[in-house]
């Protein structure tokens, strides 16, 4: 049989050095988990919260937008010629 245990800490910190102070703390506490479990692993990642979309700023094009580059045709033309 194979067991994989999840432990989740959400942490909330007003700016990097108290995240890496959060961080320090927590990786102190996974090695007393490595001395029984050495196969252990830590991961950190930023979360941020989701918007709802009913109140997210801007125009319904902006909301809709892919993030994906567009292509376009440059429609100057050269006025000194």
């Amino acid at each position: 049989m194979r067991l994989r245990a999840h432990i989740t800490i959400d942490i909330d910190a007003n700016d990097f050095i108290a995240a890496a102070d959060h961080q320090r703390a927590v990786q102190e506490m996974l090695e007393q988990v490595r001395d029984r479990y050495p196969q252990a692993r830590l991961e950190f990642r930023e979360r941020r919260d989701r918007v709802d979309p009913k109140h997210r700023a801007g125009s319904a094009a902006s909301r809709q937008s892919t993030g994906a580059v567009h292509h376009y045709l440059d429609t100057r033309h050269d006025q000194a010629a």
